[in-house]
């Protein structure tokens, strides 16, 4: 079924509106339910015991649909493309990959000033800073696949 839905470009624009469109209702209904808990003076949902397992069982529901998507988009386009996605993540992620390297063996070095790492949301306990170095990984690993698949399709015209 999926197979199908991938194979023509149309396809693959309406998966990603049903997909980003699914993503964006389950936002608006937290926020929905989170603003009615508020008004009746009930606790809200950043305020409840069980937020880590909501928020945890929606990342890995995202992880797994992202996955899937991205399996199925990429039996979908040719060979050429499959070719220049594969050659961008190994050489793009490779070098984005060693730039936070970089950034880790500084992070080693012996205390000579004191550092101050702005973190996502401004906290300062050890998760948060981990967050914050896994956030900048990824981008710098994209950052690096989007400028190597570039340079594959430009150096190929």
């Amino acid at each position: 079924m999926f197979s199908r839905l991938f194979a023509s470009p149309k396809g693959r624009i309406i998966s990603a509106i049903v997909f980003f469109g699914l993503a964006m209702l389950a936002g608006g209904v937290v926020g929905f339910l989170d603003g009615y808990a508020s008004a009746s003076g009930q606790p809200t949902f950043l305020e409840s015991d069980n937020v880590i397992w909501i928020v945890g069982l929606g990342a890995v529901v995202l992880a797994v649909a992202s996955f899937a998507y991205g399996a199925f988009w990429m039996k979908s386009i040719d060979e050429a493309a499959q070719e220049a996605h594969k050659w961008s993540w190994y050489w793009g992620g490779s070098v984005g990959l060693s730039l936070g390297m970089v950034a880790f063996v500084l992070s080693l070095a012996p205390v000579t000033a004191q550092w101050t790492i702005p973190t996502l949301n401004g906290r300062t306990d050890p998760v948060a800073y981990a967050a914050t170095g896994a956030f900048g990984l990824m981008l710098l690993l994209t950052a690096g696949y989007g400028i190597a698949w570039a340079w594959w399709w430009f150096s190929r015209r």
